[in-house]
């Protein structure tokens, strides 16, 4: 969700509104997999900068794990509803899904002998919105919520940028299918193919984070914003967020 991984300019957000409401994909059931031990911690790379037009934010990763891992990647399944509310009082929602990679590296072996991971030097996933502001006026409130499930597996044949990251098709187990609009990562699918295989998940200790920002058009109270540990293994690092004034 980078890379320069998850930005949504202000035309596509404007294109989510217009087009018709998507159907939530229909869900496979997971396999469960067995996977050697490690811990996945997600860390702010300083504050999200949040305002009335939307937010940018940016994230980190480290995996730790007392083995050799013997994995090439951070995967990562991202779902997201964006929820318009209109002042007639209906809704309308967008969904999408992506499957995307983070090539990882080993970084250093601490002194209890735990192996650290990293994505590549210099790579960081970053998540955005823009486009609040030029919503029509019977927009009232938008809420956008996006769910992402990171975990450690191989990836095979995927066009990577040279930082490292990768749009895929699908998750190993066809329980999570990418489905974008060509606007979404515009520069990635401009310039890449989203090909490649996801192998060897170790999905089973892997870690879901939320990102959730809502609007109210009028009231004057900043939107709200977090960023949170859905569930599972490892840990979410976010500094309080800045607000910057609207227009």
């Amino acid at each position: 969700m980078r890379l320069r991984p998850v930005p949504l300019f202000r035309i596509a957000l404007l294109a989510l509104l217009a087009g018709a409401c998507s159907s939530p994909q229909p869900l496979t059931e997971r396999e469960e997999r067995s996977s050697p031990p490690y811990e996945v911690i997600v860390r702010s790379l300083g504050p999200a900068r949040v305002s009335d037009d939307g937010f940018d934010a940016r994230f980190e990763f480290e995996v730790i794990s007392p083995i050799d891992l013997q994995r090439n990647s951070l995967v990562q399944e991202l779902r997201q509803t964006i929820t318009f509310e209109y002042d007639d009082g209906s809704t309308r929602k967008r969904e999408l899904t992506l499957v995307e990679a983070f090539r990882l590296r080993f970084a250093y072996m601490d002194s209890a002998r735990r192996h650290h991971y990293r994505i590549w030097a210099g790579q960081s996933d970053r998540h955005s919105m823009s486009g609040m502001d030029s919503l029509p006026e019977e927009v009232v409130a938008v809420h956008i919520r996006r769910e992402v499930f990171a975990y450690v597996a191989d990836v095979s044949g995927a066009d990577f940028t040279d930082a490292g990251f990768a749009h895929l098709p699908r998750n190993q187990d066809g329980s999570l299918v990418s489905r974008i609009p060509e606007r979404f990562n515009e520069h990635y699918q401009r310039n890449h193919a989203t090909t490649g295989r996801v192998l060897n998940s170790g999905d089973s200790l892997g870690l879901t984070y939320r990102i959730d920002y809502r609007l109210l058009r009028s009231g004057g109270a900043n939107p709200h914003f977090m960023v949170d540990r859905g569930g599972g293994f490892g840990r979410v690092e976010a500094p309080p967020v800045l607000w910057i004034p609207g227009n």
